[in-house]
């Protein structure tokens, strides 16, 4: 069953290849969440291909956790997409839910029309807790917040691309 399901758009004045180069540069995929994110750091070392893994060094409240990722869809310019699993155990990976994630790119009048979308699944034991949770916090609200940020930083990004990187 799905927990909170967000997808929101936003329009970048710069090519599809420029944005593609921005949302596929995972390790920065913090940089773009902001400061309020429980992602802090993300290691990668691609490729950038379906079944790649990186690992999300994350902080909720006090808690401190590892959580992996795995690219599970790549269409150069157009699609990538992953999936995030919550810190358990290798063995029971999957069994405490899933956060499904990607963008979508497409050219808009000379530019990009970026969409980010997220599902969050329930997991197969304890979802009450979980649902509680989002209930008592109003994540979904949080969580279309954390989206609409990351647009928007990654349209800064895209449309005023550092020198360096």
């Amino acid at each position: 069953m799905t927990l909170s399901e967000i997808t929101e758009s936003v329009h970048v004045d710069a090519s599809p290849d420029e944005v593609w180069a921005v949302v596929t540069d995972v390790r920065r995929h913090t940089e773009f969440a902001g400061p309020k994110s429980i992602t802090k750091e993300i290691e990668f070392d691609g490729p950038l291909e379906v079944g790649t893994r990186w690992m999300a060094h994350e902080k909720f409240g006090p808690s401190r956790f590892d959580a992996p990722s795995e690219v599970t869809a790549i269409d150069r310019g157009h699609d990538f997409a992953w999936v995030s699993f919550p810190p358990m155990k290798e063995e029971n990976r999957g069994a405490g839910g899933r956060a499904y994630w990607d963008y979508h790119l497409e050219p808009e009048d000379g530019g990009t029309r970026l969409s980010h979308h997220m599902r969050v699944e329930e997991p197969a034991k304890g979802a009450l807790p979980l649902k509680a949770m989002y209930m008592v916090l109003n994540l979904p609200k949080k969580q279309r917040e954390a989206i609409l940020t990351t647009l928007g930083n990654v349209k800064e990004a895209a449309e005023h691309p550092h020198p360096t990187r």
